[in-house]
């Protein structure tokens, strides 16, 4: 699958109605697969907290009443009531909200684990577009604002709680609704009739209901268009402070063209419009918060009012007075949580449909079944038929009809101009990218058929621009596979690079890069070495090496030539480089160009020929004398 990219971007998208309830209900499964309690505790607290409210209601009324009427020894039992369930209820969500602060910490930390997980778990070729890189900073940042996972189930315990007070303040609205009035008087019994009542609270309840929706809609539109002018800046400086500031390889640049003024410059104008958005953001949630606040105090006004027409009427006690008038506050305090928290899920799951939308990304490339033959004698043959391929997104063909069968056990050199279409030929050969067009096949049979785990096994792969990583150097060189001592040491003897190896600190298990603690930093060449190792540990029946001696000095590039039969002896190698001198180590040679094989044989077939590899050859031949005669 590849992904499309939204032509109006991402927050043109609208999750409508009811809609992002699915969303935040695809969240919440996440949640319960990070931890299975988490829902269940929010669902305990919501409901003690709710039922302890509405009952101490219930005990302040009869407590005021009983005082009332001078029943002082009931009077006090009430009061003991009142407050062992004030304790009781006030205890267990004590206890309840520390039992899920460690849940909100395991989903936060889960949640970036998850991503990673996915992530890895994707073929290379939908891994490197774009989109997805995208998806990954989106989704970080949406949990960076709105709290991720952990703030989703939050917001959830927080819509219930209000559900449960609107379900709890109606039941006891209700029952004061069909209270009948005692008075005399005309008016207050016409005004606490059951009729009157209900018709009252069913319109005024219609009225504030709109108000308080409209005013959310409002603000969920405002915070999109905010939010998306404030990712298109976040992303900007994201870039200057992550890619360029802290970026070791930009450093140089910076410091030789004395760039910093310039970058800091372009930081605190980024800086200035965050500024400027954010404060817009925050008036824009405060301007929300005053209207809605401004409905709440019109409803607490209508509340006591109509609780007093009830207790004027005679239809209740004055202890029931403040129980329905506390049922009436209940009420407003529920509508509004369901109106906050429906606006910030709404907005959460908008901005992290991201999230949702990596989550259910899946491979590009087919899913075999059948399983590479273990062969001990390396007897693999693989073959081009009729290939071309372009990448993701691009019109042009990197690679154009290309037949090409891999010699067993030799040594393969492709070499070509940049942009020949020499690594995307390796890419393809392992199976990082598929065929646009054609088919590789693996001792006959499609590579698409095999398992691509077990198919990616025959191969021992150096990349021009390899990756060491901030681990001990043994774990850099078995790269997940069993440690073996004698074999990490002779990986590390035939790549050249045992005797920097031993010198160490601690010897193999030096912690390599200053990224961490006690790691020590090593060479281009050093880590080129390492790379090479890497490759020979896996002993893999296929070496390939992408412009192995790139980094090196010459005298290591003479070493590498030297020992490089030894290295890959009885192994297939492939050999990619730009430096015509490697090519005579080679038993076969392959000419791109232009995405094309235009020239293939051994390297005194090609001189012969005065093709294009005799041009490239007598080319850099001159350099070639001109750096020995400089060394003499």
């Amino acid at each position: 699958m590849r992904i499309k990219k939204d032509s109006k971007g991402f927050f043109a998208r609208r999750i409508n109605s009811l809609e992002y309830h699915r969303a935040g209900f695809e969240l919440l499964q996440f949640v319960h697969r990070v931890d299975a309690t988490a829902i269940p505790l929010r669902i305990i607290s919501s409901v003690l907290k709710v039922s302890g409210a509405y009952l101490g209601l219930y005990l302040t009324a009869q407590l005021i009443d009983t005082l009332l009427e001078g029943r002082f020894q009931e009077s006090f039992s009430w009061g003991c009531a009142v407050v062992a369930s004030g304790l009781i209820f006030g205890v267990a969500e004590e206890l309840l909200k520390k039992a899920y602060a460690k849940s909100a910490q395991r989903c936060t930390l889960a949640f970036a684990v998850m991503m990673r997980e996915k992530t890895a778990s994707l073929d290379y070729e939908t891994m490197e577009q774009p989109q997805v890189s995208d998806r990954i900073y989106n989704s970080e940042r949406t949990a960076q604002v709105y709290g991720g996972l952990g703030a989703v189930v939050d917001n959830y315990q927080g819509l219930l709680s209000g559900l449960l007070e609107i379900a709890g303040a109606l039941g006891m609205i209700g029952a004061l609704c069909f209270t009948q009035p005692t008075a005399q008087d005309s008016v207050l019994c016409f005004a606490a009739r059951p009729a009157v009542s209900v018709a009252l609270l069913f319109l005024f309840l219609c009225l504030t209901g709109i108000y308080r929706a409209r005013q959310s809609s409002g603000m969920v539109k405002n915070s999109e268009k905010i939010m998306e002018e404030y990712t298109g800046v976040q992303t900007t400086l994201n870039y200057l402070l992550s890619r360029v500031m802290m970026n070791l390889q930009a450093a140089k640049v910076i410091r030789i063209y004395d760039m910093k003024d310039m970058l800091v410059d372009n930081i605190r104008k980024c800086n200035e419009k965050s500024d400027r958005l954010f404060d817009r953001m925050w008036d824009t949630e405060i301007k929300g918060g005053l209207k809605i606040n401004l409905a709440n105090g019109f409803f607490t006004l209508f509340s006591y009012l109509f609780v007093a027409v009830k207790a004027l009427a005679g239809a209740i006690t004055i202890g029931a007075f403040t129980q329905y008038t506390g049922a009436m506050v209940k009420l407003s305090g529920g509508l509004q949580s369901i109106t906050m928290y429906s606006t910030v899920i709404k907005i959460t799951s908008v901005y992290m449909a991201d999230f949702l939308e990596l989550m259910k990304l899946e491979s590009s490339h087919a899913t075999g079944t059948i399983p590479v033959e273990k062969r001990l004698d390396g007897e693999y043959e693989i073959e081009f038929k009729d290939v071309s391929f372009q990448y993701p997104g691009s019109q042009e063909m990197i690679l154009k009809h290309v037949d090409c069968k891999l010699t067993l056990k030799n040594k393969l050199a492709l070499v070509g101009k940049n942009g020949a279409g020499k690594t995307t030929f390796v890419k393809l050969l392992c199976r990082l990218y598929e065929p646009t067009e054609g088919i590789i096949t693996l001792n006959g049979i499609d590579i698409r058929k095999y398992r691509e785990e077990e198919y990616r096994e025959l191969f021992g792969v150096v990349f021009q621009d390899f990756k060491l990583f901030a681990f001990p150097l043994w774990q850099n060189l078995t790269a997940g596979y069993e440690k073996e001592d004698g074999r990490i040491r002779d990986s590390l003897e035939r790549a050249g690079v045992w005797e920097f190896a031993s010198r160490l600190p601690q010897g193999t298990d030096t912690l390599l890069f200053v990224d961490r603690e006690g790691g020590v930093d090593i060479s281009g060449g050093e880590a080129q070495k390492l790379a090479l190792a890497r490759a020979l540990y896996k002993d893999a029946p296929f070496v390939v090496l992408d412009e192995p001696t790139a980094a090196l000095d010459p005298i290591s590039e003479a070493e590498v030539y030297t020992k490089f039969h030894e290295m890959v002896k009885d192994k297939t190698s492939i050999y990619i480089s730009h430096r015509m001198a490697s090519c005579r180590f080679c038993d076969d040679i392959v000419v791109f160009e232009d995405g094309q094989i235009v020239e293939r044989g051994s390297h005194e077939e090609l001189l012969a020929r005065q093709g294009q590899y005799a041009d490239m050859w007598h080319a850099q031949a001159k350099y070639y004398v001109a750096e020995k005669v400089g060394n003499q």
